[in-house]
Parts: C-alpha cells; sequence; structure tokens
C-alpha cells in the first residue's frame, strides 16, 4: 500500500491530520468506538517494548505494523523493530487494516484507540486508572 493511502485511511479513519499531526488530547476522534490518553511514563513503566509486542499480537493477531514518524515518514514494520514511544519525533502505529491506533506524542501522553485495544490495555495494565487524561483536560 503506498505512503499517500496510508495517510488518507488514517485521515479517514481516526480524523488525523496527516502528515501534520493528530491531536486526540482535545477529544475523541468522531468515529472512534474508544479512544484514550495516558501518561507516557506510568505507560512506558508498565508497558515494556516486549509487552506491548506481546499485548498487540495477543489482541490483534499481528506481527508487523505500520509506523508514521512526525514529518510523514510511513514504513511497514515488524513488531520488534517499532520503537513504541517519543524520541523527539512523535510515532503512530497501526495494522494494516488500520483497526486501532497507537501514539506517541510530544504531550508525555500515549493515545490508543479502538475499544479492543483499549480493553486488552484495560486488562494488562489494572493501575491505568490512576495515569488517564481525560479527553478535553487540555483545553
Amino acid at each position: 500500500m503506498s505512503e499517500d493511502v496510508i495517510l488518507l485511511e488514517l485521515n479517514a479513519r481516526w480524523n488525523c491530520d496527516l502528515p501534520f499531526g493528530w491531536v486526540p488530547i482535545t477529544g475523541p476522534a468522531d468515529n472512534s468506538e474508544k479512544l484514550e490518553i495516558y501518561d507516557q511514563d506510568a505507560f512506558a513503566e508498565w508497558f515494556t517494548k516486549d509487552a506491548i509486542c506481546r499485548l498487540l499480537r495477543e489482541t490483534f493477531g499481528i506481527a508487523s505494523l505500520y509506523e508514521i514518524v512526525e514529518g510523514g515518514a510511513v514504513l511497514l514494520r515488524d513488531l520488534a523493530s517499532c520503537e513504541f514511544g517519543y524520541n523527539g519525533l512523535e510515532h503512530m502505529y497501526t495494522d494494516e487494516s488500520f483497526q486501532f491506533l497507537l501514539y506517541f506524542s510530544h504531550e508525555d501522553s500515549v493515545t490508543a484507540g479502538s475499544k479492543q485495544l483499549v480493553e486488552a490495555i484495560h486488562h494488562a495494565w489494572p493501575a491505568y486508572k490512576n495515569h488517564y487524561w481525560p479527553p478535553n483536560s487540555w483545553l
């Protein structure tokens, strides 16, 4: 799938404004079943890179993801080679069917989009409630 088609699909499904960005912190996407924002440091303490890979593999049965890096670079990567964090550049991840979105932003936040992903996070991380940011909390 071409980079342009991937960006268009993310824009259509998740109301992203790619390649410019996504601002879920101001409220969930119109068509999102479920979207939650978590404190990035707390998320990273619980979900190591291996734990994220395991969660995505078990929840969605996937072995690879599209990685969208701030600035518009799009790569199809094996789970194990994904960054899963903010390193001065924002990173988004989705599978080839765009059924979820995982976003690591410069706001020190991690956004999970899709009911199935959010429920898997809740199951794996009972303390998520202590690190959840309500939508519109930054307005």
